[in-house]
């Protein structure tokens, strides 16, 4: 009898090339803030003091679980699971939510859009030192949240007491994140193997902080 022909796989003359321990880790980190925003999103809706902003909230929230299916793509083609590259990150903010506990709606905006944005920076500063197809697909995965901006500046415009309230709490917010993202980098020595060093990351949460803050026309 002859014996069966060996089973063939489409394709696997072709395989795609192993990442690197850096390539894993920043794929691994941008995976993670997806789920950090979608979570994130998702606790700010059922605060929400109106139906129209709670389903803003839900379709920010259902827009980065989107993101996890196109990272998910992303991470197969370069012979990696995003799920595996994130798993290390699982916690890696810490108790940052415990320390910050906004006390109205306003001050809850406020430090989703500043920690979320600081969030997306430090990843888009880790991903641009990668080559393609990881450097597009990882930052064109990152959003900013226009959402609280354009809620927040007119009451910041017309109140100067909110203004100056808010100012205090959003310095408070961006001290603490940058330093939980600074403590990350000394936790997860490979995430700085690549162009981005310690001074090029810390730069770009200070210009993103300082952007940010102003845009709201609150004191940084």
């Amino acid at each position: 009898m002859t014996p069966p022909a060996a089973a063939t796989v489409p394709g696997s003359g072709d395989a795609p090339p192993l990442l690197s321990e850096h390539e894993r880790s920043v794929l691994g980190v941008v995976v993670y803030s997806c789920t950090v925003s979608s979570i994130r999103h998702a606790k700010d809706a059922d605060r929400a003091p109106s139906m129209a902003e709670r389903g803003e909230m839900l379709r920010m929230s259902a827009e980065r679980v989107a993101a996890l299916d196109g990272l998910g793509a992303l991470a197969a083609s370069v012979g990696a699971d995003a799920a595996t590259a994130a798993e290390p990150f699982m916690g890696a903010l810490g108790d940052f939510d415990q320390r910050l506990r906004p006390l109205d709606w306003a001050e809850r905006l406020l430090k989703t859009h500043l920690a979320l944005g600081l969030l997306a920076d430090f990843c888009r500063a880790l991903a641009a030192g990668l080559s393609e197809p990881l450097r597009s697909g990882l930052s064109g995965a990152l959003v900013e949240d226009r959402f609280a901006a354009d809620a927040l500046v007119p009451g910041i415009d017309s109140d100067p007491q909110l203004a100056g309230r808010l100012g205090l709490w959003g310095r408070r917010v961006v001290g603490e994140e940058i330093g939980t993202l600074q403590r990350m980098l000394a936790s997860f020595p490979p995430l700085l193997d690549g162009a981005a060093g310690l001074e090029d990351v810390h730069a770009v949460l200070s210009e993103g902080a300082v952007t940010r803050m102003r845009s709201l026309g609150l004191r940084d």
